[in-house]
């Protein structure tokens, strides 16, 4: 597994969560449409809360060998292996490429 790999693995995980945290909370909203119990409201918060969550942990995604945050400088584009959209193909902290594995090789 590259690191490129293990980057976009960790983003897609957070997508997902971020995502279901907005489905539940849009689901919540409507329901309290049909009630007025106060309680979908709330719950609906607590799930956007999540989704911003998931945002700001998504952001803090630390490379492998030096554990800089470089979630931030690349987003979903970047990480894909192919088109036209300009990827990013080193860490910034240390200069490793995204295309090497995530284990040092041993010598």
């Amino acid at each position: 597994m590259t690191i490129r790999d293990y980057l976009r693995q960790r983003k897609a995980r957070y997508l997902g969560i971020g995502t279901a945290c907005l489905v539940l909370a849009a689901g919540l909203i409507l329901a309290h449409g049909m009630s007025a119990l106060a309680v979908y409201s709330a719950a609906a918060l607590v799930f956007i809360l999540g989704y911003m969550t998931c945002v700001v942990l998504s952001r803090s995604i630390a490379c492998p060998r030096c554990k800089s945050a470089v979630g931030g400088y690349t987003s979903w584009l970047n990480l894909r292996t192919s088109g036209s959209v300009r990827r990013m193909n080193y860490c910034a902290g240390c200069g490793t490429s995204f295309d090497e594995p995530v284990i040092p090789p041993r010598s």
